[in-house]
């Protein structure tokens, strides 16, 4: 990876870790601006993304169903960053096959390790990076952990010998600040279900197969605002009807579940 590349990885959405502490409501990856979208080169252990099937070298190519084609590395961070717990959807190309997975963010903090505060703990410039872990979250506050330790915007393995330089600590809010996450399955390769209308009075969709279907419809802060189920729904184009009459205007998630796949999709309610 060239100095260039490595360069635009820190400042992707760790936002330049060797350059401040910072703290934001993201997904947990590192990336670079490329021709379709952004490059994942670093899912984060413990952050929402990696409890999805993204992985170094998936291409994320639209947030929300907005494409991230042609942006700059700042227009496409700032699309992926935002309020904490906020779900979004992302659209991204792995092994040449287009998925989908919606995440909910979660507060991030980037924490200069100091490399000198290190080497005087342990006496010594040369350490393996499980004692790093443990100076790390020793000198952190309690509602906070530490899921990842970086140098010079890479990963560092458990089990490597590193020198204290260029060190960032990556933080998460402890689970039970937040509210629930969204299911672990909510990847799907060949999603069985798509939102066709939102209305306040239907919902319409279609599915590929026969099954229950099951609706979620969340506001933009993430809060559950109704869920629905579509008991023995067929395939081709259904419609469910609900009263969302008392549903104030604005943008909405909705998230159906169905056979073992999620899918979501924003939709702006009138």
């Amino acid at each position: 990876m060239n100095k260039f590349v490595k360069a635009s990885l820190v400042a992707a959405l760790l936002a330049a870790p060797l350059m401040a502490d910072e703290e934001f409501g993201g997904i947990g990856v590192t990336i670079y601006q490329v021709g379709d979208g952004v490059k994942v080169a670093e899912v984060i252990p413990g952050t929402p993304a990696a409890e999805t099937k993204l992985q170094a070298g998936d291409v994320i190519t639209a947030v929300d169903g907005v494409s991230l084609k042609g942006n700059d590395i700042e227009a496409s961070k700032s699309v992926l960053r935002g309020t904490v717990n906020k779900p979004l959807e992302i659209t991204y190309v792995s092994e040449g096959e287009t998925y989908t997975a919606t995440i909910r963010r979660a507060q991030i903090t980037v924490k200069d390790l100091e490399a000198a505060k290190v080497e005087s703990w342990y006496n010594k410039a040369e350490f393996n990076a499980q004692e790093l872990e443990t100076y790390a979250s020793a000198t952190e506050s309690n509602n906070k952990q530490l899921v990842a330790v970086l140098q010079q915007g890479s990963l560092v393995a458990s089990d490597k010998n590193v020198k204290a330089t260029n060190l960032n600590g990556i933080y998460i809010e402890r689970a039970d600040e937040f509210a629930p996450k969204t299911p672990k399955q909510q990847l799907s390769k060949h999603s069985t279900s798509s939102l066709k209308g939102f209305t306040r009075k239907t919902i319409s969709f279609n599915l590929s197969s026969a099954g229950t279907a099951v609706i979620t419809i969340l506001n933009s802060d993430g809060a559950e605002v109704a869920t629905l189920r579509a008991e023995n729904a067929q395939p081709g184009f259904n419609t469910l009807r609900w009263n969302g009459e008392n549903i104030p205007s604005g943008r909405y998630l909705v998230r159906i579940e169905h056979n073992g796949s999620i899918s979501g999709k924003n939709a702006v309610l009138k």
